[in-house]
């Protein structure tokens, strides 16, 4: 099996911004490398008393074969 999995997990709602938020560009930086297609992206919401929104986000994808010029969805 060559699937695998990046977990991203985070807590908003500590002077984070609403628009362009840190995470987002971690996860586009992450995609634009991992090289392989996405196969599925799931995503997990829960509120924190007294800590805010987590959200947890699981991006299964094929990494790239040595020599893949681009990623494919």
């Amino acid at each position: 099996m060559r699937e695998r999995v990046k977990i991203f997990t985070f807590v908003s709602g500590h002077g984070e911004a609403l628009v362009r938020p840190p995470h987002e560009d971690h996860i586009n930086e992450w995609l634009a490398a991992a090289g392989g297609p996405v196969r599925s992206v799931t995503q997990s919401e829960s509120d924190r008393p007294g800590q805010g929104h987590h959200v947890t986000l699981c991006v299964w994808y094929e990494p790239a074969a040595p020599g893949d010029a681009e990623r494919t969805n």
